[in-house]
C-alpha cells in the first residue's frame, strides 16, 4: 500500500543525525530548556522572519495558548473556519468562547468577508495555501494565523508564518516538517505577547519559587529535548523534503492536466507548499475504496462541517456550499517526498482507473 506518510522512509533519512542527537539527549541530564530547543526557536525565527518562537507540544496546544495570550475569554466571539482539522477550532471552545464559522471557497480557504463583532480572528490556511490576509489586516482585533497547513507558503511573496499578530506551526507526522507524533510553535514579533506565550507554556510561571506571583492560565505544552532533537533534524531536511513535494506535485499536475482530472488549485495570492495533494471527485468514499483495492491510500480531508456539529455548536451563517462541496467531493493523494517515481506513476495509473465521467463533470459545475 501507498501511504500518505512512511514514517520507516522518513527515519532512514534522517537516522545518521537523529541517532547520535537522541544518545546525547538520553545521556544528559537537560530535559527542558536545553540546546535543541533553543536552536529549534532559532532556526524558525531565520525561517520566518519572526522576532520569537516558542516551541510548544502540539499545534493544538499552540492554537489555545495564541487565544489565550490574546485575552480570548468565555463568551468572547471567535471567527474561525468552518471546514479543516477539528483542532482547530476544539481550543476555541475549550475556552467557553463562541466560534463564529465563516465557510471556504472554491480553493479551499477561509472565506474572510464581513466579519465583525469578533474579539479575535483565527484565520486557517488550508491544503499549503494561505489565506486572504489584507481582507483583515485592518480589522482592529487580533489576527491569529492558523498556519499548521501553510508553512513554509507564500502570501503575495511574504513567509505565511510572517502573517497575523501571532501564528502557529504543526510538526505532526503529517507535516512538511514533521516529527515522529507531533509538536507545535508559536510566533509572533510583539514582545507583549511573547512574554505571555513564554510563561503560558510553562502552566503560566517560570518557576516553582514564584509563590503567590504567577502570571497566567496557562498549560503543560513545555517542549522536550528529545523532540526538539528530531525537530532539529527535520528543519535542517526541510528544503529538501520541499523541493522533492514540489516535483511531485507539479508531476501530478502535469499528467492530471492531460487526463482532465479536477485538482485543487491557488489562489492567485498564495504560492502552495504541497503539503496536501487534492483532487475532486464525485464520490469521495467510493473513490478512496477503489483507491485503496489499486493499492493506495487516499484520505478524505475532509468530512466535517462544524456550523452542524452539536459539540462544536456556535454562531453560523445562513448556509455553507463551500463546506459541503468540499465534503462530498476533495479527496487527497499520496504526495509525501519519501515516494519513489516508480510509486509516483503507479498514483497516477490508479487514478486513470478509478476517475469516471462523472468526475470529471465536477470541473464544470465549479
Amino acid at each position: 500500500m501507498i501511504e500518505n506518510v512512511s514514517i520507516p522512509r522518513m527515519y532512514a533519512e534522517v537516522r545518521h543525525v537523529l541517532d547520535p542527537r537522541m544518545q546525547n539527549v538520553l545521556t544528559s541530564n537537560v530535559q527542558f530548556d536545553g540546546p535543541y530547543m533553543e536552536a529549534c526557536q532559532e532556526k524558525l525565527k531565520d525561517l520566518t522572519g519572526r522576532k520569537h518562537a516558542f516551541i510548544t507540544q502540539s499545534g493544538t496546544s499552540s492554537i489555545t495558548i495564541m487565544l489565550l495570550a490574546a485575552g480570548v475569554n468565555p463568551g468572547d466571539k471567535v471567527a474561525t473556519i468552518n471546514y479543516s482539522c477539528p483542532a482547530t477550532v476544539m481550543p476555541i471552545k475549550l475556552l467557553g468562547a463562541i466560534p463564529v464559522y465563516k465557510d471556504i471557497d472554491i480553493h479551499g480557504q477561509m472565506d474572510l468577508d464581513n466579519i465583525k463583532d469578533v474579539k479575535a480572528i483565527l484565520a486557517t490556511g488550508l491544503y499549503g495555501d494561505c489565506y486572504d490576509h489584507d481582507k483583515i489586516k485592518d480589522s482592529g482585533v487580533p489576527i491569529l494565523n492558523d498556519s499548521a497547513q501553510s508553512f513554509m507558503a507564500k502570501y503575495k511573496g511574504v513567509e505565511s508564518t510572517k502573517l497575523g499578530d501571532m501564528s502557529i506551526i504543526s510538526f505532526s507526522t503529517n507535516k512538511n516538517c514533521p516529527v515522529f507524533g507531533t509538536y507545535g510553535a508559536v510566533l509572533t514579533d510583539n514582545d507583549e505577547y511573547a512574554d505571555a506565550v513564554f510563561l503560558m507554556r510553562r502552566n503560566g510561571y517560570k518557576s516553582r519559587d514564584v509563590a503567590l506571583g504567577i502570571q497566567y492560565i496557562g498549560m503543560n505544552a513545555q517542549p522536550t529535548e528529545d523532540k526538539c532533537a528530531q525537530l532539529l533534524t527535520s528543519l535542517e531536511k526541510l528544503p529538501e523534503w520541499q523541493e522533492r513535494r514540489k516535483q511531485i506535485g507539479d508531476e501530478l499536475d502535469n499528467r492530471f492536466k492531460q487526463m482532465d482530472v479536477c485538482v485543487r488549485t491557488s489562489p492567485e495570492h498564495s504560492a502552495k507548499n504541497y503539503h496536501k495533494y487534492c483532487i475532486f471527485v464525485k464520490d469521495k468514499w467510493k473513490f478512496r475504496d477503489k483507491m485503496r483495492e489499486q493499492g493506495v491510500d487516499c484520505l478524505l480531508h475532509y468530512t466535517y462541517n462544524f456550523a452542524e456539529t452539536k459539540v462544536l455548536k456556535g454562531e453560523r451563517q445562513n448556509d455553507y456550499p463551500g463546506t459541503e462541496f468540499y465534503r462530498e467531493h476533495a479527496v487527497t493523494l499520496p504526495s509525501n517526498p519519501w515516494l519513489t517515481s516508480e510509486e509516483v506513476d503507479h498514483i497516477v495509473n490508479s487514478v486513470e482507473k478509478c476517475y469516471t465521467e462523472e468526475d470529471r463533470a465536477l470541473c464544470q459545475k465549479m
